[in-house]
């Protein structure tokens, strides 16, 4: 008899890391719950993705708003009948703004969209996670190493490793295991914009890679680890965030991006 493929739910699954992400589930056997807010391109990713496996699903939500984070986990049981892993991986990065000039509305989406969604998807996933089940949460080494003009985003991403180590302590006599993955800079297309916005190169070249691997990290390294984390293989791994950032937390070599960001 043919075991039961395993289900996840991947947010913001559309482009850059998430997508990465719900290639390599797949790849893994599992069955995905693909969420992200661009219908269109949650659709492709998906049908693209569910060509060289299991059934992938597109779900078009903004998780911003209440009632349609609410519709993600009943989708997914109904679809599937069961949840074993939850990735929150999608953010938004907000206006890039200097504090004094954050507008409380922004603020509040970035809040929203990152941290919010996060609680709210791993509260409502909690109740159908099996033992053996995982949480894997996308903060940033930005929580470590802020840059200028981007508060909100900084303040969700340290929030998002608390609320892991928080939900390891809640979530574990059940069997259920719940770490973060901390990426740096990674090759996704909302950071080639952020670089061209900032008059750069849309790819950090071997020469200016402020990382101590001489280049930037692709979103396959940090899918790689997700899937390390939801793995049997990590069976005794929880609470914890795995920094996936080719050294650039320890590096001392300067960063351009840090240095456009400041003088924006």
């Amino acid at each position: 008899m043919r075991e039961v493929e395993p289900v996840a739910i991947v947010t913001g699954g559309a482009r850059g890391i998430g997508r990465a992400v719900v290639e390599r589930f797949v790849a893994g056997g599992h069955r995905v719950v693909l969420v992200d807010v661009d219908d269109a391109a949650a659709t492709e990713a998906a049908e693209a993705a569910e060509a060289s496996g299991p059934a992938v699903r597109a779900v078009a939500a903004d998780l911003a708003d209440d009632a349609q984070r609410a519709r993600i986990v009943p989708e997914t049981v109904d679809a599937f009948g069961r949840v074993d892993v939850v990735v929150n991986n999608a953010a938004s990065l907000g206006e890039r703004r200097p504090l004094i000039e954050l507008a409380d509305a922004d603020i509040r989406r970035v809040i929203e969209t990152n941290l919010v969604a996060t609680t709210a998807l791993s509260r409502d996933a909690a109740v159908h996670l099996p033992r053996g089940g995982a949480v894997i949460n996308i903060a940033s080494i930005q929580e470590l190493m802020p840059l200028a003009t981007h508060a909100a985003y900084v303040a969700t991403k340290g929030g998002i490793s608390a609320l892991t180590r928080a939900l390891a302590v809640e979530l574990g006599p059940r069997g259920v295991r719940v770490n973060a993955v901390r990426p740096g800079v990674i090759a996704t297309p909302s950071m080639a914009m952020s670089r061209r916005e900032l008059g750069l190169g849309e790819a950090l070249e071997e020469e200016t890679s402020p990382t101590l691997l001489r280049r930037s990290g692709r979103p396959q390294d940090v899918a790689e680890a997700v899937w390390f984390l939801a793995s049997e293989a990590a069976g005794f791994i929880t609470g914890t965030s795995l920094t996936v950032d080719g050294g650039r937390s320890i590096s001392r070599r300067p960063d351009p991006l840090e240095q456009e960001a400041a003088d924006a």
